[in-house]
């Protein structure tokens, strides 16, 4: 197979075909190349005659010859021009390969104990099939609505900035324009007292939530956690090896005179007040002053987690605890996956002073920033004003998701389930008959192409309420009253 006439019959093209020429020549070798019919050394034909033998065009040729050279499977020698490799690369692969299928699992390697508690933590279920929304997936902003073309243009002009600090590692606790927007945003918004050097920009809320508890959790610890309350935190808790404590939620909010007798002391609470997570309730003033003179006589800092306390749909919102504090345990933090879109990955801690050296340095062993590019693009969508009109966007339109699902679960399911009416927040819950397993539930809704999740799902005890967690806020309107109906059939099947 020496000659380009033995060649050409192992390769393939078909110019009707939407895949370019070039990518088809390069397919064509390779295959070739793996299967053997090409054997290693041989000479392949310069590119024009190659590209006249074919009848295309010679530049398609030496772009898939380069292409092959730069991924190994054909070499360029001077003088001599260009052969098959002697060991093409996927020859490697393939023999890694069928070793591996006969390597034993040694015992001795195993997880950590933190690593076999992180199974017990439940996976996600996934907000989009094959690219389509699906009724009712929680934690879902509307993506639809958001300003794609703002946020592009100043992405793109910040990749067009010659700044060293967007390329380099010097950003430590966050892009300052970044912090400055945070702080100014939360003083005015939430009453959060803090300064831009209290802010701390991480890559997300479950960053967050491991930084924090990397600073003030020892192994042993006890964790006050919300009973129901959100897997995430969870999770970031048992893998600092913490001993979790659940403490009952009623209709005012996280109950501390209710947390088991018996129990040592807690090093850290942790709460969402604002829009509790998953019953959505909010924590009332009294009872915030009693998680916060609790937590002063035993010494224990506070995590409030106020995750999607921007869409509030009746009154003013309260107070973030925070800024009811007046003793510097409160660690306070957001994220931008509910405000904006969850792969920006973007969050913030705000800390007290003394917390700050910490962070930066935890920070730096952690490797836990965002894009730089993105924290400097994210500082101009705020400082220009695209935020807080986005957040009066929203707002306004998910008061009439709420509405919208609400009164179709009322009107299609007949008093067969009981919905939440939240304040705020993007999700609700619907609670069950009693007697009916909201898993039964969720698994017949997810036969009907409807993602729920199981409120008992957040329960550490035995003493659960079965409900559905529903999202609406990333719920276009048109596809609610749909999504319930085929909730209703469902629910059919578990005899609700």
């Amino acid at each position: 197979m020496n000659s380009p006439t033995a060649i050409l019959g192992a390769l393939n093209l078909d110019p009707d075909l939407e895949t370019p020429l070039y990518r088809q020549l390069y397919d064509s070798v390779r295959s070739a190349i793996l299967s053997g019919r090409l054997l290693a050394g041989l000479r392949m034909p310069p590119s024009r005659t190659l590209a006249k033998e074919l009848a295309i065009g010679r530049n398609t040729v030496v772009a898939a010859y380069e292409q092959l050279i730069a991924e190994g499977y054909l070499e360029s020698r001077v003088g001599s021009g260009t052969h098959v490799a002697a060991i093409p690369p996927d020859t490697l692969i393939e023999a890694g390969r069928a070793e591996r299928q006969e390597i034993k699992p040694d015992p001795r390697r195993r997880l950590s104990q933190r690593g076999e508690a992180m199974l017990t933590v439940k996976r996600a279920s996934p907000s989009y099939v094959k690219g389509h929304v699906l009724p009712f997936q929680h934690g879902m902003p509307s993506l639809e609505f958001f300003p794609h073309q703002v946020w592009a243009r100043l992405l793109a002009r910040r990749a067009r900035q010659p700044q060293s600090r967007l390329f380099d590692y010097q950003l430590g606790t966050g892009f300052p324009a970044l912090r400055e927007a945070i702080a100014e945003y939360l003083g005015a918004a939430r009453g959060v007292v803090c300064g831009p050097d209290n802010v701390i920009v991480t890559a997300g809320a479950q960053a967050s939530l491991d930084l924090a508890t990397r600073l003030v959790v020892d192994p042993g610890d006890v964790v006050w956690h919300e009973e129901p309350g959100y897997l995430g935190a969870r999770g970031a808790f048992l893998a600092s090896s913490a001993r979790i404590v659940p403490v009952p939620v009623d209709e005012e909010g996280m109950n501390p005179d209710a947390a088991p007798p018996g129990e040592d002391p807690p090093r850290l609470i942790y709460c969402t007040p604002s829009h509790q997570y998953p019953l959505s309730v909010t924590m009332s003033l009294k009872r915030r002053l009693a998680l916060l003179q609790k937590a002063n006589e035993v010494g224990a800092w506070i995590l409030e987690d106020d995750y999607d306390s921007e869409f509030r749909y009746a009154g003013r919102p309260l107070s973030s605890l925070q800024g009811l504090d007046r003793t510097g345990g409160v660690i306070y933090m957001g994220t931008m996956a509910k405000t904006l879109f969850p792969a920006i990955r973007i969050g913030y801690l705000v800390v007290p002073d003394n917390m700050i050296e910490a962070c930066l340095r935890a920070i730096r062993v952690t490797g836990q920033n965002p894009p730089a590019i993105v924290q400097a693009a994210l500082a101009d969508f705020m400082h220009e004003g695209h935020f807080s009109a986005h957040i009066r966007r929203m707002r306004a339109l998910y008061a009439e998701r709420r509405d919208l699902l609400i009164d179709a679960l009322e009107s299609k399911l007949g008093g067969r389930i009981r919905p939440a009416r939240p304040d705020g927040g993007m999700q609700l819950p619907a609670f069950l008959p009693e007697g009916v397993s909201d898993d039964d539930a969720a698994a017949a809704a997810d036969r009907h192409k409807v993602l729920t999740t199981a409120v008992s799902h957040f329960y550490l005890t035995q003493r659960k309420r079965h409900a559905l967690y529903l999202g609406f806020a990333g719920v276009p309107e048109k596809l609610i009253e749909p999504g319930v109906e085929r909730l209703s059939a469902a629910l059919h099947e578990v005899g609700v």
